[in-house]
């Protein structure tokens, strides 16, 4: 996938049902999300973020009677335990949109009533299967064993009649979209499954309820409310300032929405890619408006082979882990330790060795003993390297500058598991470069000229080294990177372009006292 400098690059996530606290799984989506924005950033591409609550659901409405709260009441509450869990991972959005918010609510009416003037939203009876869960429709070919294939427990039959949507008439146009842009559904194996699903005929799905009141208004027909999905996706839209372009298209806030639309990707939970990569794109269609670029499915995190979900109650939260490990490390097992693309797994024994392996060790111990040995041997001075002399730290240097380019490549193909992987092989080349180099045996020779100036250049390599892993490893590990470049004595990478200004030999470094970056965890008892 490429992204591009000309315009701003919008990443989003799904939003979430606030019914529950959010667990690991809803989080993994978040993180990686976040370090794609993060990355993005540090190469100086501008960016946009967003994140948020899909409120509107007979679910929530549930959750909300279980506490005797009204439903906004509830959401606003949620609202405030989600956010507060999002700061405490890091995330970096720029709109956490909730399908509450005022602008949203009417950017959904203007919508709907375009789609129902242009004759692709009509009224009419539906007969059929509803997963409340999931709050989706199914026909018997849909189902897993006559369960829903997410819930595993059988929908319910439902008769009533609802404001539909034509689906079926962009049958065509979308199979002509996947065909003409194959980058749009993300992974590509992903493709298979959703063209065929449109290939064996698609129906039209309803967009409005009438047996709950909790939601948006229905134009012209306020007995219903619009539907999940007819409002949950424009989500999309609002968060990027829809609302701004449909009140005066030629205001300068217009023109913000014109930068950020179309988005440059969604990512999303493979279990709503059919909504994402077909409902989604066809009602763009319906509302002229252009199409996102990429819908990206990650997979589920599992916790002991099966899917972490809140129906099944097999849930760890994201503070639960943090209070033991702190952010960075929970950040990091997800991100490197699990492809994004693919079914992740969450376990304590896991995360604990990944951590005291990767982080405490490799990298930690690196800083640490880099440090340690820069101030006894050369108490007070600055480094900066640069001497071409050295054959063996300009094979360091040469290394390091092709760091850019592995790492946009793992940006390119949305896998933070490789971008962390470039990253950590920079760590062990820094590692091995001590072992080989042995400082302390050099500084049994300082008396020559020649040796200490050898073993400035080292220390100066190495903390060089340093300096650009902490920049680098920023959208992985924003936390604990402000004190890595404290402890060196280098000012602090920027957030916005950090990795593109990098320039080997550019900052004159003086350590500091070295402290523990990330101390080893013991597991939870």
């Amino acid at each position: 996938m490429s992204f591009q400098k000309s315009r701003v690059n919008y990443i989003s996530t799904a939003i979430v049902y606030p019914n529950a606290r959010i667990h690991v799984g809803w989080a993994w989506e978040c993180l990686g999300a976040d370090w794609l924005a993060r990355s993005l950033r540090l190469m100086g591409e501008k960016t946009f973020f967003s994140t948020g609550m899909d409120e509107h659901s007979i679910n929530v409405q549930r959750a909300a009677e279980a506490k005797e709260m009204t439903p906004q009441a509830y959401c606003d509450r949620m609202a405030e335990d989600i956010e507060k869990v999002l700061r405490q991972m890091g995330m970096s959005y720029d709109r956490f949109v909730r399908t509450s918010d005022t602008d949203h609510k009417w950017v959904v009416q203007q919508l709907v009533s375009k789609a129902f003037e242009k004759g692709d939203i009509y009224k009419a009876k539906y007969e059929g299967l509803y997963c409340e869960s999931c709050e989706a429709f199914y026909t018997e070919k849909d189902l897993k064993d006559g369960n829903c294939p997410s819930h595993a427990k059988p929908p319910k039959s439902i008769s009533e009649e609802n404001y539909f949507f034509r689906l079926s008439k962009y049958q065509d146009r979308l199979l002509e979209l996947y065909e003409k842009n194959p980058e749009f559904i993300q992974p590509d194996y992903r493709k298979g499954e959703i063209i065929n699903f449109v290939q064996s005929g698609l129906k039209d799905f309803s967009v409005s309820r009438s047996n709950f009141t909790w939601g948006v208004p229905f134009p012209s027909d306020p007995v219903h409310v619009v539907y999940v999905w007819f409002d949950a996706l424009i989500n999309y839209l609002t968060a990027a300032g829809l609302e701004a372009k449909l009140r005066n298209p030629e205001s300068p806030a217009a023109k913000t929405f014109d930068e950020r639309w179309p988005a440059q990707m969604h990512i999303i939970g493979k279990d709503i890619s059919r909504f994402h990569c077909v409902y989604w794109p066809a009602m763009l269609m319906a509302l002229d408006l252009p199409l996102p670029k990429a819908v990206f499915a990650h997979g589920y995190i599992t916790i002991k082979g099966d899917r972490m979900s809140k129906s099944s109650g097999n849930v760890v939260t994201p503070d639960e882990v943090m209070a033991v490990t702190g952010p960075d490390p929970f950040r990091y097992y997800l991100l490197a330790e699990n492809q994004f693309s693919q079914d992740g797994n969450f376990t304590w024994d896991a995360l604990i060795l990944k951590n005291n392996s990767d982080l405490a060790n490799d990298f930690g111990n690196l800083v640490n003993r880099t440090i340690s040995m820069a101030r006894k041997y050369f108490p007070g001075e600055t480094f900066k390297p640069g001497s071409k002399e050295y054959s063996h730290s300009q094979a360091i240097r040469e290394s390091f500058e092709k760091i850019s380019a592995e790492l946009k490549a793992a940006v390119s193909e949305t896998d933070p598991a490789k971008y962390s992987a470039v990253c950590g092989a920079r760590s062990r080349v820094l590692n091995l470069y001590i072992d080989q180099m042995k400082p302390w045996a050099l500084a049994k020779l300082i008396d020559d000229p020649a040796k200490k100036e050898e073993l400035k250049e080292v220390m100066a390599t190495l903390l060089e080294g340093i300096r650009w892993l902490a920049t680098c490893w920023m959208s992985v590990l924003p936390f604990g990177m402000p004190n890595v470049f404290q402890q060196i004595g280098a000012p602090a990478a920027s957030e916005e372009g950090g990795i593109a200004s990098l320039k080997w030999g550019s900052v004159a470094l003086s350590p500091g006292e070295p402290k523990p970056i990330y101390p080893r965890l013991e597991l939870p008892v």
